[in-house]
């Protein structure tokens, strides 16, 4: 899993690193923690080594700090363990002698980019192939970011990958209700919802659309195999019941108490119902965390 985490200086970012921390234990995701802000240009250099002052670099070192410190660092998959003086081929026929660690087993790389924060946060999603955007917001005031408004809104609302957009909780998240398309569930989303529930230690309500009556065959054979793979992972699952024509009604008022997960896939039916101008309003009046998937 390749996880990128869009953080600023303030305490919601923190939060969510903590988070990413849990997570990336749980799947030894590679991460990369990105701040977005105006253009380095306090640059220093002595004795080969480069300091620069910005309000981002030190809030990005102690991210960095507080992500590591979850770990034991024996054990830790973001140890770089052996370092050595050796030459390497930086481009064909020309060879440096270059300061390489080895030995870690995956990426933590720190990032500071400038330009417009949204379109500098979906361009490194996009070098990264990303699977996961992680942010955090202010749970008041419509899920904004300091001094950048709606961003978390309009990353969601762009971004090409699963995107989880994190409140900071007043108490424990208790459930996680997942929307997901049964004529197109896919595997990666199914494990997805599994890492947000191991992760917040939570119960999961599985929702599944009727049309009026009752499921299709298809469908009620895909829920029940998606509850089991649940139930096997000693998940507490169970299957609720939504009629379609009342779905949108259901999620606004299931977003005030739990966590949502949608998918929102391209040929997902939830895409059509839920267009980008609603999807900013999930976001934006949810009560708690959302997870969109795709």
């Amino acid at each position: 899993m390749r996880i990128l985490v869009a953080v600023d200086q303030h305490p919601y970012s923190a939060h969510i690193v903590k988070d990413v921390a849990k997570l990336a234990g749980n799947t030894w995701a590679d991460v990369t923690l990105l701040g977005v802000g105006p253009k380095v240009t306090d640059i220093s250099r002595s004795s080969g080594h480069t300091e620069i002052k910005h309000p981002l670099s030190k809030a990005l070192q102690n991210y960095r700090r507080n992500f590591l410190d979850h770990f034991e660092k024996v054990e830790s998959p973001y140890e770089k363990r052996v370092c050595n003086h050796e030459f390497v081929e930086v481009k064909k026929g020309m060879w440096e002698e270059l300061y390489v660690c080895r030995g870690a087993r995956k990426d933590l790389k720190i990032l500071l980019r400038s330009g417009n924060p949204v379109k500098e946060i979906l361009a490194q999603s996009q070098e990264n192939d990303s699977d996961l955007i992680a942010m955090g917001c202010y749970k008041a005031g419509d899920c904004q970011w300091e001094g950048a408004a709606n961003l978390p809104q309009k990353v969601a609302n762009n971004a090409t990958c699963s995107v989880l957009v994190v409140k900071k909780e007043k108490k424990k998240i208790s459930k996680i209700a997942c929307c997901l398309d049964q004529e197109n569930i896919s595997q990666k989303s199914v494990e997805m919802i599994n890492q947000m529930v191991t992760l917040y230690q939570t119960e999961l309500e599985i929702v599944g659309l009727t049309d009026g009556t009752k499921l299709k065959p298809m469908v009620e054979k895909n829920l029940n195999a998606i509850l089991k793979y649940y139930n096997a992972r000693q998940i507490k699952a169970w299957i609720k019941l939504v009629d379609a024509a009342s779905l949108a009604s259901f999620i606004s008022q299931e977003a005030r108490r739990s966590m949502m997960a949608l998918w929102m896939g391209e040929q997902s039916l939830l895409n059509k119902m839920f267009p980008r101008g609603k999807v900013d309003k999930l976001i934006r009046g949810s009560e708690s965390s959302v997870l969109l998937l795709r």
